[in-house]
């Protein structure tokens, strides 16, 4: 297999890196000071021509299409771009050190949203706008590529019929990408705009709203400031963070088909129904525990209190890890924050963990085992809703159970040798590989105070955890395959 291909569109991707730095040098101008301005202006310059002596070079050269050069194009984007993206944090001071910048590059391209960022109210205006701006990226990449690499890739992740709603091909070739990107695009960039406007209706200032818009429909988490969203004082921004945070889980081909008025996919596909169905469950749980706890039960504040526990809900389950409130996120137990990482959000979103889909389909095997104890002989369709379940899908969601299990225990193990607290090391490497950082400063106030923060970890355990965002990022069995030889061979 030749390279050249997967370079030229690894220029591109660098050539659009190169362009987005552009967006917090105006903010740097604007707000701070010469220095943060060419913090952004010299990495742009140097990505930029780097990324024009890929397109140059290798033009026209070779025709990307096939799985082997679609995984090494996913490894590499996951990886250089990242390393590009961590030269504007390294330049400007903010984080001082090479591997805490690659960390928070790497953070918020994976839409992780976990920070080395102590104090927030020093960081310059440019800095935040980079850290939002890679994660409403990282969002669209990561729809991209489910798209048009990662289902073709893996053959489970969506099925093609699904697949073709974005696109006339599914066989992982540069046409589909552009096809892909065309089609995903606007649709993300409205709601993205949405959320913005509503935001800024809701009394966030305009500043905090751009941030935090591009960090929800992304569900990546960084913040624009020190502190949580409760302290904004408006509860109609918590509900609107909810909504959107709800609309980055579910599948984007879900909400095209809405505007599309393909109403027989919309009624077919109940995954995004459960995802509404678990937020407003756990969202109404959180409320009445904070109304038990805090004493309150005026109708006012119990309506506070009703829109905290939502947005505090879709934080977690939609893997975006707002800091939304102190109080609801001290009243999640350790084991339920961890299963909740786990279990994610839905297929072609931005969310991350194991998916809502691939845990009912798990469950739904269980149920149909078990009532084969009973009846032995019986015959019930394998179905989930809907949606007709193949065997070799389920077999291959069993295996990716697996591995992400294996995955998530070498990282935890890992990080505990640094010096972690095991139990906080096991939350920390869910959270990486589930895309849900924050997840770890949760529980590390409440049940492991001792415990390092993401900044007080040592270089190796950022570079461990660096890793496990990229396992999480990119489909783990899709991921593996780039380490086996056979995979590789003609």
């Amino acid at each position: 297999m030749r390279a050249v291909a997967v370079l030229y569109i690894l220029g591109w991707v660098l050539a659009a890196l190169s362009a987005a730095m552009l967006v917090p040098a105006t903010f740097a101008v604007a707000r701070d000071s010469i220095a943060h301005v060419q913090a952004f202006l010299v990495p742009a310059i140097a990505v930029g021509f780097i990324a024009g002596c890929l397109i140059i070079a290798f033009k026209s050269r070779e025709i990307f299409s096939g799985r082997r050069q679609s995984l090494l194009l996913l490894s590499l984007v996951w990886i250089v771009v990242p390393v590009a993206a961590a030269f504007p944090f390294y330049a400007s001071g903010f984080p001082k050190e090479a591997i805490p910048a690659y960390f928070e590059a790497t953070s918020g391209f994976t839409t992780t949203g976990a920070t080395v960022l102590s104090d927030l109210s020093q960081v310059p205006a440019s800095i935040i706008v980079w850290r939002s701006l890679l994660q409403w990226l990282g969002g669209l990449a990561t729809l991209v590529t489910l798209a048009a690499l990662l289902g073709p890739l893996s053959g489970t992740a969506l099925h093609d019929r699904q697949l073709r709603l974005v696109g006339n091909s599914t066989h992982g070739t540069a046409l589909h990408m552009k096809e892909a990107l065309r089609e995903i695009t606007p649709l993300y960039a409205v709601l993205t705009s949405a959320c913005f406007i509503a935001l800024s209706v809701s009394g966030i200032p305009a500043f905090d709203a751009f941030c935090l818009s591009l960090s929800t429909l992304s569900t990546g988490g960084f913040m624009p400031r020190e502190g949580t969203i409760a302290l904004y004082g408006s509860p109609m921004a918590e509900l609107a963070l909810a909504f959107f945070m709800v609309i980055g889980a579910i599948s984007i081909i879900w909400i095209r088909t809405i505007f599309q008025r393909r109403w027989a996919i919309v009624r077919e596909t109940h995954e995004p129904l459960w995802i509404v169905w678990i937020v407003m469950a756990f969202g109404i749980l959180l409320a009445i525990a904070l109304a038990i706890k805090t004493g309150e039960l005026s109708v006012p504040v119990f309506i506070h209190t009703l829109t905290l526990g939502l947005a505090s809900a879709a934080s977690i389950i939609s893997t975006t890890g707002f800091a939304i409130s102190e109080q609801t996120h001290l009243l999640i137990p350790y084991i339920a924050l961890l299963c909740l990482c786990i279990v994610g959000g839905g297929r072609f979103s931005t969310a991350g963990g194991l998916k809502v889909y691939r845990v009912a389909s798990m469950l739904r095997q269980l149920d149909h085992e078990f009532r084969l104890l009973v009846y032995p002989h019986g015959v019930r369709p394998a179905r989930q809703a809907t949606e007709a379940i193949d065997n070799e899908i389920l077999k291959s969601t069993w295996i990716l159970l697996t591995a992400f299990m294996l995955v998530v225990g070498a990282i935890a193990m890992a990080v505990s040798w640094t010096g972690v607290p095991f139990s906080g090391a096991l939350l920390a490497a869910a959270g990486s590989v589930s895309n849900i950082g924050p997840a770890y400063e949760f529980a590390r106030i409440v049940d492991y105070p001792d415990a390092p923060t993401y900044a007080q970890m040592g270089p190796f355990a950022q570079l461990v955890l660096c890793a496990g965002m990229i396992f999480g990022r990119v489909e783990i069995l899709a991921l593996l395959s780039f380490f086996n030889v056979v995979f590789w061979r003609d």
